[in-house]
């Protein structure tokens, strides 16, 4: 699997440091920059179209199991994420016009473009940026990113959803961090064969195994009972049922 999300591109954390996917030119919002900037609502989701794995909070899973895979991406500690496509650069989720597959879960990391919280380590401090790039951000746009001299409505409730995502990525990177200490994490390569006899192999993503699963100690369980982890496993579990869907949604788009 390819265009997986690093440890730099988590749902919830990024640095000034690193460029997180979807993002070309993050900056800081700047308030005699942006001034008269509008922000038009986003219709048009081509700027996802070229992975096939996108960050996931442990809030989503139970969402998200229903339209996705969701896996974990190898790495130091690995990274909650949805599988959008079978094929490296593809995102079976997005139409040819730019819209999301019409009643599909979009993820809490689409949603959040063209704003992200970004670490200042020089200053010590979080700092809300849009990316430069985003052609959705204009002067005739919908939305002010200022009233006067101090950020809108609309930029404060940007603000607010990046710092949820925050610390939610902070929960979720607790939740994967248990998984991979009790040895639940292992290796799965898929070989999914389509009707027409095409082999898509994908690799280099964890699941979590269930008889590893099954066979931890009762004391470790109620400990996640409490904390809710519990659905959060199932839900993992469960989703691998919509493998199926994936190669369903790259015959639809070869049929059109």
């Amino acid at each position: 699997m390819t265009k997986t999300p690093e440890s730099s591109q988590k749902a919830g954390n990024t640095s000034l440091t690193s460029l997180p996917m979807f993002y070309s030119s993050p900056r800081p919002l700047d308030r005699s920059r942006d001034g008269k900037i509008k922000m038009a609502r986003i219709a048009d989701f081509s700027f996802a179209r070229k992975t096939n794995a996108i960050p996931l909070l442990i809030e989503e899973f139970s969402t998200a199991a229903a339209h996705y895979p969701i896996v974990f991406a190898d790495g130091e500690l690995p990274v909650p994420a949805a599988v959008v496509g079978l094929q490296n650069d593809s995102n079976l989720f997005i139409n040819a016009d730019g819209s999301w597959l019409q009643g599909a879960y979009l993820p809490a990391y689409v949603r959040r473009y063209p704003f992200i919280l970004m670490d200042d380590p020089s200053n010590k401090q979080f700092v809300l940026c849009i990316d430069d790039t985003c052609p959705q951000l204009r002067e005739d746009g919908e939305f002010p990113l200022f009233d006067g001299d101090q950020p809108s409505a609309f930029t404060k409730s940007a603000m607010e959803f990046c710092g949820a995502l925050r610390r939610q990525g902070d929960a979720t990177d607790d939740f994967v961090k248990a998984m991979k200490e009790n040895n639940l994490l292992v290796a799965n390569n898929t070989e999914i064969i389509a009707p027409d006899g095409t082999r898509f192999r994908l690799s280099g993503f964890l699941v979590i195994d269930p008889k590893k699963f099954e066979a931890l100690p009762d004391n470790i369980i109620l400990n996640w009972r409490k904390k809710g982890w519990l659905p959060l496993i199932y839900a993992q579990l469960l989703s691998s049922a919509r493998w199926q869907s994936l190669v369903s949604l790259i015959q639809t788009t070869a049929a059109k």
